[in-house]
């Protein structure tokens, strides 16, 4: 091959590269910018304990919230950690929301079939006249439990709300800094769910714990979130109140009917 030829070749193979590079970099800086237009979650102070199980919801990440990583996210992320205090191992057999209804709805183990039950119950809250609203958020998830307490939302102690101005910084990084995940690449979510996700049963070492998430299907207005637990003899349920979280998803003008649908 003649020496010209060759060098046509490179620089035609040069072109290439130079516009893959050109086009890797936009899509890396729509990603960015995508990253970067997504605040980050609004830290919670919500805590109860019954010895030894320790139990504080850090954040809640609801659909094109604060702290969202994947686009239009069809449930309810409620980041927790999870502490032993005790002794001896703790087990956590399962967790469960509790919503206005009264009805346990237990943590979803995979994305899109927890998407499609979130769905079943939009459809219906519509067929039962609940207002619903995805992305409705009550003013604890967008101020802070801490900024809101004059509301009414339902802050706890002195003691909690320090927990909870430090509970960012305890949180793993990847909570903190936010990943753009497009809904069409399932790969990517699917692998992004399994990272944040609590598998249970979970036993935590004496003194030690655990931060991850819960992902359940949205539900206004929920009521608690619960755990059973169990270590050596010892077993029981906690109850973490959400009353903070009133008026999420339900639109504040629908609020009371919410609460008085059977």
């Amino acid at each position: 091959m003649s020496a010209p030829r060759k060098m046509k070749i490179s620089g035609v193979l040069l072109a290439v590269v130079s516009v893959a590079i050109a086009l890797a970099g936009c899509v890396a800086t729509k990603y960015e910018k995508a990253a970067q237009d997504t605040p980050p979650p609004v830290p919670l102070n919500l805590v109860a304990a019954q010895p030894p199980i320790e139990l504080a919801l850090r954040t809640v990440i609801v659909y094109n919230g604060p702290g969202s990583w994947k686009r239009e996210a069809l449930w309810d992320e409620y980041v927790v950690t999870i502490h032993n205090r005790g002794a001896k191992p703790l087990t956590i057999a399962a967790s469960a929301l509790v919503d206005f209804t009264g009805a346990s709805h237990a943590p979803g183990v995979d994305p899109w079939t927890l998407e499609k039950e979130s769905q079943t119950l939009e459809q219906r809250y519509q067929r039962a006249g609940v207002a619903f609203a995805r992305g409705a958020a009550p003013r604890a998830l967008i101020m802070g439990t801490s900024a809101a307490a004059g509301t009414g939302a339902g802050v706890l102690s002195a003691a909690a709300a320090t927990a909870a101005a430090a509970s960012v910084v305890a949180l793993p990084v990847y909570y903190v800094v936010i990943l753009s995940v497009n809904h069409s690449n399932k790969t990517a979510v699917t692998a992004e769910f399994t990272r944040r996700r609590l598998p249970l049963p979970l036993t935590i070492a004496a003194g030690e714990l655990h931060t991850g998430s819960f992902f359940f299907p949205m539900a206004p207005n929920p009521r608690s979130l619960n755990l059973q637990w169990s270590s050596g003899t010892a077993r029981g349920e906690l109850v973490l109140s959400l009353e903070a979280l009133h008026e999420l998803h339900p639109t504040s003008a629908a609020s009371e009917a919410v609460q008085a649908t059977p």
